[in-house]
């Protein structure tokens, strides 16, 4: 009898035993987030680019700095081409280009294109810079809304054929277009793991300084006086622009 008694004790000791929860803590190592669990804290840079900006015929690189909380700063460099956007509101304009041409008589008229006008003209390489200081609202650079000032410049080339006999069959002509943009931006950033994106509206003043060649005749005084060679023009003009761009951040 004894027997049997201390064999049910054992038995029912282990299935008590055995209904006892058991946790096994395990320490792994993982990446510390900021508090939004978007970016790994500590990766301050964002390289990107601006993939509509083919429209405007610039393919710039930039980079965007963290210099504070609240604060970064963004530079880029990049290479200019055709400008539809430009070439298209110049077209419909009233605020046309005006050569400074060196004659005065109103009779005499320049022979080659408009300004801009592709019909014989060719865009060829130029380049581009641009500074843009941030201010980020909520204090989590670079991700959030913010505020910014820029400073654009670009340079646009073109070449035409010099005028032979109202024929464009003489040696190229180069001619160029230096665009300045002083613009207040707001926008909105969105930093993931590795990945941002980058929204904004931009309002500010565009000043255009340009080149382009001329040609004309003057045939008042019964013997033919030529006129060729480069007149300068100027613009200064309202902008407005909206950007996208899209960034790797590490």
């Amino acid at each position: 009898m004894k027997s049997i008694f201390c064999l049910l004790f054992t038995i029912s000791s282990i299935f008590t035993f055995a209904q006892k929860d058991t946790t096994v803590i395990v320490d792994l190592p993982h990446y510390q987030y900021d508090k939004k669990h978007k970016k790994p804290s500590g990766e301050d840079n964002t390289i990107k680019i601006a993939p509509l900006g083919f429209a405007s015929g610039t393919f710039p690189i930039y980079v965007e700095r963290v210099i504070s909380d609240f604060f970064t700063v963004q530079g880029g460099l990049g290479i200019t081409s055709r400008n539809y956007v430009r070439n298209a509101f110049q077209t419909v304009s009233d605020n046309f280009i005006e050569p400074q041409y060196p004659w005065t008589q109103n009779s005499l008229n320049d022979q080659v294109d408009a300004a801009l006008e592709l019909g014989n003209r060719t865009s060829s390489l130029g380049f581009l810079f641009s500074v843009q200081p941030r201010i980020y609202f909520e204090s989590d650079a670079p991700d959030g809304s913010y505020m910014s000032v820029s400073y654009d410049f670009y340079r646009y080339n073109f070449s035409i054929p010099g005028l032979v006999g109202n024929q464009y069959i003489g040696s190229k002509k180069k001619e160029h277009e230096n665009i300045s943009d002083l613009m207040v931006w707001f926008g909105y950033q969105d930093v993931y793991d590795r990945i941002s994106i980058d929204y904004s509206t931009g309002l500010g003043i565009r000043n255009v300084k340009g080149s382009k060649y001329y040609y004309a005749e003057d045939n008042t005084t019964g013997t033919t006086i030529t006129f060729e060679g480069f007149a300068p023009y100027k613009q200064t003009l309202f902008n407005f622009n909206i950007g996208i761009k899209v960034g790797y951040h590490f």
